[in-house]
């Protein structure tokens, strides 16, 4: 499309002058001719002067000696933009059912596409506008909404429901059991683990995302919430609308997450956890205790932020400390100033 067309799709304003043709979208700093980009503030004008991109989308009064669209959000616009050049889905998937797909007559499918050596169970229910990918597994009386998009490899275990517009990954599984057993001395007796798990609507999991079945009841995931890859939730959580949770964070049994909740990469939450709406969690933290609403909280186990960021500037200089240390004692040694006898002794290290 020419530029014009493209701010007349998105919405903005095109700075007369150039009108090139814009045949693609990339970063600053891998554009070419004919790639689209955007500049997300003032700061990264030095950038778009250098980038070889043909046109840009910036903000309100972002002044760029290039041919560019004005919009509000640049970066929402772009957006915008990238989804007008996804593949057809027809193409990924072929409309009808796939003559090497095994559906069980009981079944009720209205799926637009189910895809070479897919299962769907026996009873179960597959909503107008679904596409499903080869090898996913529907399990008997599982239900999916309308227009949900399940990659290949996708396991949906027998009972669980889905909502609509869900988008599942490669390799994701949907109520695989709950880790629930009672040691006794016979050993580790199974708890029969015969809850479901219930998907929002607008919910995406990434890929090899495992949500564990509830023992009892529903293991639920709130709409519009995002999960990463190698996300694990275990039996019987509860998160809440619009949390965004990075790769291989681990939720244990029974938490409870808010609305709006944030986990960074390999976040650990303990069981029987209630983490309140709005709360931000750091990369690689451990969350051994409730959070309040709109916390931020960082490090193993998990504090405040601020307080964690001071333990960790304290740790760092410590092994200056304990060198000033020692060469005190030495000194106090050399002037024959005995001791202090409940002080500990440190263990010789020379040894």
């Amino acid at each position: 499309m020419r530029l014009s067309e493209v701010a007349g799709l998105l919405g903005g304003r095109w700075r007369e002058g150039a009108d090139p043709w814009i045949t693609g979208a990339a970063s600053l700093a891998d554009a070419g001719p004919g790639d689209l980009c955007f500049v997300a503030g003032p700061e990264r004008l030095a950038d778009a002067e250098a980038s070889r991109a043909e046109a840009f989308l910036v903000g309100p009064g972002v002044e760029l000696a290039r041919p560019a669209i004005e919009v509000e959000r640049p970066y929402e616009a772009f957006a915008r933009f990238l989804a007008g050049l996804l593949p057809d889905p027809d193409r990924l998937y072929p409309p009808g059912v796939h003559p090497t797909a095994v559906v069980d007559p009981t079944a009720r499918v209205a799926a637009r596409s189910v895809g070479p050596y897919c299962v769907v169970g026996a009873g179960a229910e597959i909503g107008e506008g679904c596409r499903l990918a080869p090898h996913v597994t529907i399990g008997c009386d599982a239900r999916l909404g309308r227009d949900c998009v399940l990659h290949a490899q996708v396991t949906v275990r027998e009972g669980c429901r889905l909502g609509d517009r869900v988008t599942v990954h490669a390799g994701t599984v949907i109520g695989a059991d709950g880790f629930g057993y009672l040691p006794g001395p016979r050993g580790m007796l199974k708890i029969p683990q015969v809850g479901i798990v219930e998907i929002g609507d607008d919910v995406e999991l990434g890929a090899c995302v495992t949500i564990d079945r509830a023992t009892t009841g529903r293991t639920v995931i709130g709409a519009g919430s995002k999960l990463d890859n190698q996300v694990h939730i275990a039996h019987n959580v509860k998160i809440g609308r619009s949390c965004a949770l990075s790769a291989q964070t681990g939720i244990a049994g029974s938490s409870v997450l808010g609305d709006g909740v944030v986990a960074g990469g390999q976040v650990g939450i303990g069981d029987h956890r209630v983490i309140g709406d709005g709360v931000r969690i750091g990369a690689q933290s451990g969350v051994t205790r409730d959070l309040a609403a709109g916390a931020t909280v960082f490090g193993c186990p998990a504090l405040d932020f601020q307080e964690s960021f001071r333990d960790t500037a304290a740790l760092r200089r410590l092994p200056a400390a304990l060198a000033r240390l020692r060469t005190l004692e030495n000194r106090l040694a050399a002037a024959g100033i005995p001791e202090d006898p409940k002080t500990p002794k440190e263990p010789n290290r020379e040894k």
